[in-house]
Formats: C-alpha cells, structure tokens, sequence
C-alpha cells in the first residue's frame, strides 16, 4: 500500500488541476447543495423561494381561493411588476400576479392565447402587452382592463408568417413607447400604447431578446444567436459584437443565456454551453468568469444581476443553481433536482439580493 502512496496523490492532484484549467472549475467554490429542505421534496409546486440566497427554498405557488387554475406546475417565465408585483406566465396561457412577495397569486388573465413573449408596463403591471402565435403569425396583444374577463385586444399582426415575438419592453419613462422584437430580427416601435407601430430596424439576424437602459430607454440591448446588437438612439441604428466564446464543434458558439446589470447597462453577462463570460464596456472587450457546471456539454440557462447588489450573480444550469457574492469570484451550488424537475426562470427581489424565486415546468 506504501508503494502505491505517492503515485496515487500525484496522480489525484493531476486530476484536480487539469480539471480547473480546462472544464473552468473554481478551486475555492464552495458546495451548498445539502442545504436544501427535505421537507420540500414532498411538495409540489411550479414557483420557489429562497431568502437566504438559494441554500434553501420554500413552495410558492399558492392561488387565491376562487381561481379556476393553479399554479401547480409549467410555469415558463417571471417578471417584475409596478413596486413588489410579480407577474408569473404558464405554459398555457394564464397570467398570475402576487404583490405580497409570492404568499398568495391571483389569476388576471386565463385566455387561449398562448404567449411567446410578455411586456409589462414597469409603472403599472395591470398594463400588459402579450406576444404570440395565432394562425401561423405573430400576433401582439394588449390587456384593456383587468376587471373584465379576457378583456384583451389585438394591436398588431406580423404580415408574413414564421417570425415570433419573443421580447416586448415597455419605455420605464414614458409607457407611451413599446418595444416589441421579434425573432427574425425586425424591431417594431410604437410612440402610442401599439395603436400604431414603425419599423424602427431591420437587423437581418435571428434574435432571442432586447434589454431597455432603465437610466437611458434610448439605449438598446438585442442579443442574437452568436452576436449582441447596440443601439444609443431608440433602436433606429446599431453597433454588432460578438461575445469571445469558446467554439465548440456541435453548438458552435452560441450565447444560450445574458443579463444585464441593472445599475450598469455596460456590464453584459453572455451565458454559452459550459461558459460564462462578461463585458464592462458594451461589448468592445471580454473576459471568462470561472463558474462551476455539473456537465460542460450542457448550457447556461439562466443568469440574473442584483438590482441591490450588482456583486450578487445567480446563474442555474438544468437543475443546480449557482450563486457568487463577489462578481463570479466564488460560487456557492445548490442541486434543486429533488424539488423541481427543471428550472424555467430566475428572478431576483428589487431590495433583497438574498431573495431569489425560481420557476419550473
């Protein structure tokens, strides 16, 4: 046993350290995921959350008595309403909101539309723009009143079918002007609710989402498949780059994932399979974040910033959910598997940087 000792350590640390350099490992990551609640893994429930920075989550998907609908399972996405509103899609077309930190959702809309996308007025979350695909086009719509059923009306139909919407951003400063994108690359701008609408850019790429500056709505965010499109005018020209990511010979180098820093809308996080790499200056340069991933073919799904605290990052890959405190320095991980058989979306408290919801399907 002595003789084979030394060669074994040597060859452990070998290990160690090849797995660092090449697969991006953090060597002072620290693993959380026994931290997780057992007594969560015999609830059900499509919405959870975490307040102590995702080592533990609590179910979250509790509806109002008369909803006709639960929030059981396949929830596809979360958004930030008007003050501590959350708004949370189904697959299926209805629409939840809680403004009481997730205690208790109220079904507003239960419509066939079945959205692609979903823009919320950030001065008023009753105000909704839904995008989706109705008879083979894309198709906008708008929520009149929430105080009668289904009260939704049509703003825009897509001439040509195939292209979806897949982003709709409402100005922060004037709800006047929307944003709907779709994903052919075409960029609509209306200047009154989307009672009408103009072309405000044509970028002949195929694109999955669009970024308003919360400080500057004139700055613009589109982030394509392999590159990220910059405009400082309201959409109407754009500056392309692209993000310095590892090719890699079936994905190529394709940006699965991107957030933004609320606080800084220089500083661009662009999530790819197995990867994580970050901007500060809009694109002109870049530089690899070490992140840990339980399996370098499969890809970063979601990422979010801190509004509270732009240090704090979240990123999830399939089920684990990873969280720094010091800008990607450090990850703490937590295996959500027992919970949740997918995780959909991350969405971050305004005030709190610990409290984190996560949404599955």
């Amino acid at each position: 046993m002595k003789i084979f000792l030394l060669p074994l350590t040597i060859l452990i640390g070998i290990l160690i350290i090849t797995a660092i350099i090449f697969n991006n490992y953090s060597p002072i990551s620290i693993p959380s995921g026994e931290n997780n609640n057992e007594k969560t893994n015999d609830i059900k429930g499509a919405i959870w959350k975490s307040t102590d920075a995702g080592r533990t989550f609590e179910p979250k998907s509790q509806v109002a008595s008369n909803s006709s609908t639960n929030l059981s399972k396949n929830v596809i996405s979360l958004y930030k309403g008007a003050d501590k509103d959350i708004i949370a899609i189904t697959g299926k077309g209805s629409i939840f909101k809680t403004s009481n930190w997730g205690n208790e959702w109220n079904l507003i809309i239960n419509s066939p539309i079945i959205p692609t996308t979903v823009g919320i007025n950030p001065n008023n979350t009753n105000d909704i723009y839904i995008g989706a695909i109705e008879s083979k086009r894309a198709r906008l719509y708008r929520t009149m009143s929430l105080e009668k059923e289904n009260n939704i009306k049509e703003l825009y139909t897509e001439p040509k079918n195939g292209p979806s919407f897949v982003s709709i951003k409402v100005d922060p400063k004037n709800d006047s002007i929307v944003y709907a994108l779709l994903s052919s690359g075409v960029l609509l701008k209306s200047y009154n609710k989307g009672l009408d609408w103009v072309l405000a850019n044509n970028l002949q790429s195929t694109v999955t989402g669009l970024e308003l500056d919360p400080k500057n709505p004139d700055n613009i965010l589109v982030f394509g498949v392999t590159n990220i499109f910059n405009s400082t005018d309201g959409g109407f020209s754009f500056e392309e780059s692209i993000p310095k990511l590892r090719t890699r010979a079936v994905t190529g180098s394709q940006i699965t994932a991107f957030s933004v820093n609320p606080n800084n809308f220089n500083e661009i996080y662009i999530g790819s399979t197995g990867e994580l790499v970050r901007t500060e200056d809009t694109g002109k340069t870049w530089e690899n974040i070490r992140i840990l991933t339980p399996n370098l073919s499969l890809s970063v799904a979601n990422i979010r910033v801190s509004e509270s605290d732009q240090n704090v990052i979240y990123y999830n890959v399939g089920t684990v959910l990873y969280a720094s405190s010091n800008r990607g320095e450090t990850w703490n991980t937590n295996d959500l598997s027992p919970i949740v058989k997918n995780i959909t979306d991350l969405l971050i408290d305004r005030e709190k940087s610990d409290i984190i919801y996560i949404s599955s399907n």
